[in-house]
């Protein structure tokens, strides 16, 4: 078995599913493919033209899937141990929730609402649209922040006891702001910014975490005045 990830560090979906391949303890390795600069063969493999893809030499050497949900499922099929969703129904319903939520509200707020605001004018060789940045994060972060201080009120991860795909997606989305320089107040959202602390203290998350801070860090970042508790 030869288990290839196609992607870029910078993804969050990228490091979901090596997050994933990290806790399962597997061996994979890893393609560089940005969608910006890939030809109409992408096109015909994922019409969206989003990464992560997977390659599994099981399924021939032409086979490819993308789409990191639909590649995190696969994976839990295929290698069930550690299971990373939960086995009790309503966990597990919880869990492919958060999952959908991290991946559709969160990453179009936190991506294209101030990641990409922040980085992809300066990987073009301009300012950074901070003001713009800024404005999301005032006005629609703080609403998400909300929401999963109060999913995580009593509890240590987001669906059910165990680490799960849940906290994989959420982490890496939060993750994605940090890099732009946003971390929610953790005075303000105490149980947002201790679940943080527990992802990045898992190996699992920290090995990709660390590589994508190191591709950011020349970058210019946000600056958010302590005073607005954000």
């Amino acid at each position: 078995m030869t288990l290839t990830v196609c992607g870029l560090i910078g993804s969050p979906f990228f490091r979901k599913i090596l997050t994933q391949l990290n806790e399962k303890d597997v061996d994979y390795d890893v393609e560089q493919l940005s969608p910006f600069g890939a030809g109409e063969e992408f096109t015909k493999i994922n019409p969206v033209r989003r990464i992560p893809v997977l390659k599994d030499s099981d399924n021939g050497d032409d086979w490819v899937l993308p789409d990191s949900t639909a590649i995190f499922h696969y994976l839990e099929k295929k290698i069930p141990e550690p299971a990373l969703v939960p086995e009790d129904l309503a966990d597990y319903g919880r869990a492919l929730w958060f999952e959908e939520y991290a991946d559709t509200e969160m990453a179009s707020t936190f991506g294209l609402g101030v990641f990409r605001r922040i980085v992809f004018p300066q990987m073009q060789g301009n300012e950074p649209e901070t003001e713009k940045a800024l404005e999301v994060v005032r006005t629609k972060l703080p609403a998400i922040n909300d929401y999963l201080e109060q999913a995580l009120e009593g509890r240590e991860w987001l669906a059910g006891p165990g680490f799960s795909v849940a906290d994989i997606s959420v982490a890496v989305q939060y993750a994605n702001l940090s890099f732009a320089g946003y971390i929610p107040s953790a005075d303000r959202w105490p149980n947002l910014a201790a679940f943080m602390a527990r992802v990045g203290t898992r190996d699992s998350f920290a090995a990709p975490h660390v590589k994508a801070v190191a591709a950011f860090a020349n970058m210019k970042k946000l600056t958010v005045d302590p005073k607005e508790n954000l």
